[in-house]
């Protein structure tokens, strides 16, 4: 109860458009027997209190070594990887009987858009972090809810933003869903390492579960567990970082010039001038959740942004906290939330509705907040509820939403149903909501309740009735919309996963597309406009403001033509966790567009010391990232050396080589950016073939031209 998992819709219609329902999927798995059991005896369990780093208590480590040898007992193989599938963060496709066999696996069915796989990747991070040079693997196994996340590109981005480090299968198909029985998400499925199918469970909340069958595992394979690391390459490596990563929402000063952006991948609010020029930045870039002055503060992927009062109100989304910037000093502290993830189903049914303290209260992903007459209004995106703020008591309280995941018209407020609300606007009488999941735009009113002005199903359990249709009223109008701004007249529509702006006519509740080609780009081509995955909107002038998240950048959008322009950002810096990528030791992954030019051939002097410089050309309006950690590394046999690149000419000494012939590798990786913001990363292999022989030179170079 309570939405801690995402689940399908079980309609016969949803068939034909490539869903696969919870029925159809019983059908079809091709291991029944353990997995009932397994899934039944876990639903058994008590809850427990999550784990702290010390590890599963004793009652739970029983649990799971009987679990296990009763599982082993009548093994059951676990179904392999299909043939052809497309994965990312590692160089190679994966198969359990190959590259996984000897490991303990263990599965992660998730889908981008749903909150509670977004949950449940701190639990991910924590067990490989202390289990994966015990023989633990993670596969990400990403079956698609909406027809956008089905693409590996978009997934590639997925990964990116929520920084996941370990291998992801594309399972568009759903045929591992299928083989697993998987019926929501997050599912987790658990394989030993002789193969053997242990079981699943699903939901948020289970770290503890997980990590006491991990133990048992690594006991009963005591010294049979394969521990070699497995070839990763990480989508990470291959962005180099620029002045914004993947912002969230913005907001813009009345006289309009002063704009905030939420720069959610760098943990920090920017702030610049109504021409893009930079002010200051709230945050030094690094996770984290830490109240102070404005270079020392941390916040954790932050997302709406909302003025009140000379103070500019955060949704620290990661941190579950709502936090407060004095505008003046720069100064910021948290308001509400204590940086752990509420459980609001059961909160609202045992405690009311609030007012509670904002410094006692867990919030659930706060995703936007509004002020309206002096009362912050929050979209809890975690719980699907909305609820308030009071500035002047720095309390909150539970507002709308039953905390279910559906989308349900109400004129009781408390029992209306949203699900995973993600934007939210005023336009003078009603509150309007960015119903992301159910694809709709929600109405609210103190009077008439909660009623749907555009998109969704007439079915409230339905999320899967989503498309790109222009017109009034229900049906298949957005794509996991993520805003939805009121303006001049008119509400304007993140439609996020059609990569379009929209319209909606508050009366009649007609549909318009205003720009964008529907297909992910990034253009300000006249008629040819395209986006990716837009999320944030503001009012600039008379001008949409658009936080643009996938390609990193704003544009500005004359709503009258309409036509897109990118806006020209200057002087943003670069947060140092981020440009180091934490030093030269994390940065030599093996790209996909590494070049590799052929073997060059050098004569140099033997049993001296030796010289290298290696030179860059770079075109006009281009030069290396500040802050980025360019570098060369230089491999003679079994030695390496590294040597950062701060320059366009970078000095390395050889080794002393004897007489005779001798091959050195040169790995070459640099991030440059143009002076409009535009960031590349290039990476360049060089086989050194030496002749080291009397006569030969003391200082040789080598030079590489980029090209973008």
């Amino acid at each position: 109860m309570g939405g801690n998992v995402c689940r399908p819709y079980e309609a016969p219609s949803a068939v034909g458009a490539g869903y696969i329902p919870a029925h159809a999927l019983a059908q079809t798995r091709t291991m029944p027997r353990m997995r009932i059991a397994l899934v039944f005896v876990l639903l058994l369990l008590p809850l427990t209190a999550l784990a702290d780093d010390k590890g599963p208590s004793q009652s739970a480590l029983i649990w799971a070594r009987d679990t296990v040898a009763e599982r082993l007992k009548d093994p059951l193989e676990a179904d392999d990887f299909p043939a052809g599938a497309e994965w990312l963060n590692v160089r190679q496709p994966l198969f359990l009987k190959k590259q996984l066999k000897g490991k303990i696996v263990l599965l992660d069915f998730w889908t981008y858009c749903c909150i509670n796989c977004i949950h449940i990747l701190p639990d991910l991070e924590y067990l490989e972090q202390k289990y994966g040079d015990k023989g633990l693997v993670v596969v990400g196994v990403h079956s698609a809810k909406f027809p956008n996340e089905k693409g590996t590109r978009q997934i590639r981005e997925a990964i990116r933003r929520y920084e996941i480090h370990h291998p992801v299968v594309n399972d568009h198909d759903f045929k591992v869903w299928r083989s697993y029985g998987a019926t929501s998400w997050p599912t987790f499925a658990l394989v030993a390492p002789d193969g053997s199918y242990v079981g699943r469970l699903s939901g948020e909340g289970n770290r503890e579960e997980l990590e006491a069958l991990i133990v048992a595992l690594l006991e009963r394979f005591d010294g049979k567990v394969d521990t070699k690391p497995l070839p990763l390459r990480l989508e990470s490596s291959t962005r180099a970082s620029g002045p914004l990563a993947y912002p969230g929402k913005l907001t813009v000063a009345p006289d309009g010039q002063r704009i905030w952006i939420a720069d959610s991948n760098h943990n920090r609010i920017v702030e610049v001038d109504g021409d893009g020029r930079f002010l200051r930045a709230f945050g030094d870039g690094e996770r984290g959740m830490k109240d102070g002055p404005a270079d020392s503060a941390r916040f954790f992927r932050p997302q709406g942004l909302a003025l009140h009062a000379d103070a500019l109100y955060v949704c620290d989304t990661a941190n579950h906290a709502l936090r407060k910037i004095d505008l003046k000093s720069g100064a910021v502290t948290t308001v509400a939330g204590t940086g752990k993830q509420g459980g609001h189903y059961r909160l609202i049914r045992q405690e009311g509705h609030g007012p509670w303290p904002g410094a006692k209260t867990d919030l659930n992903s706060p995703w936007d907040i509004l002020f309206v007459n002096g009362v912050g209004y929050l979209c809890m995106a975690g719980s699907h509820t909305l609820w308030t703020f009071d500035p002047a008591t720095n309390t909150v309280s539970h507002f709308a939403g039953d905390a279910t995941e559906r989308r349900l018209d109400a004129k009781d407020l408390f029992k209306a149903a949203f699900a995973q609300p993600s934007g939210i606007t005023w336009d003078g009488s009603h509150l309007y909501v960015a119903d992301s999941e159910s694809s709709a735009i929600v109405r609210v009113g103190l009077k008439e309740g909660v009623t749907t002005l555009a998109g969704g199903s007439e079915d409230p359990k339905n999320l899967f009735h989503h498309g790109d249709r222009d017109g009034k009223g229900l049906g298949k109008r957005f794509q996991h919309p993520l805003h939805v701004l009121f303006h001049d007249g008119t509400l304007y529509v993140a439609d996020s996963y059609n990569h379009k702006l929209k319209t909606v006519d508050r009366t009649t509740g007609e549909v318009r597309t205003l720009i964008g080609r529907g297909n992910v780009g990034n253009t300000d081509v006249f008629r040819g406009e395209s986006f990716s995955e837009p999320s944030g909107l503001a009012v600039q002038g008379g001008r949409l403001l658009v936080a643009d998240t996938n390609n990193h950048v704003l544009r500005s959008i004359d709503v009258k033509r309409p036509a897109a322009r990118t806006v020209k950002l200057s002087g943003i810096p670069i947060p140092q966790a981020h440009a180091k990528a934490g030093g030269v030791a994390r940065i030599w992954p093996e790209l996909a567009g590494t070049v590799y030019p052929p073997a060059v051939a050098l004569e140099v002097k033997p049993n001296d010391a030796l010289g290298l410089t290696m030179k860059l050309a770079l075109p006009l309006g281009w030069k290396l990232t500040e802050g980025a950690p360019s570098a060369l590394r230089l491999r003679f046999g079994t030695k390496l050396t590294d040597v950062p690149i701060r320059g366009e000419s970078t000095e390395i000494d050889l080794p002393t080589l004897p007489v005779g012939r001798h091959d050195l590798y040169i790995r070459l990786l640099y991030y440059v950016c143009q002076d409009e913001g535009q960031c590349r990363v290039r990476s360049v292999d060089y086989t050194l073939r030496v002749e080291a022989k009397t006569g030969g030179a003391q200082q040789v170079a080598l030079s590489d031209a980029f090209e973008p």
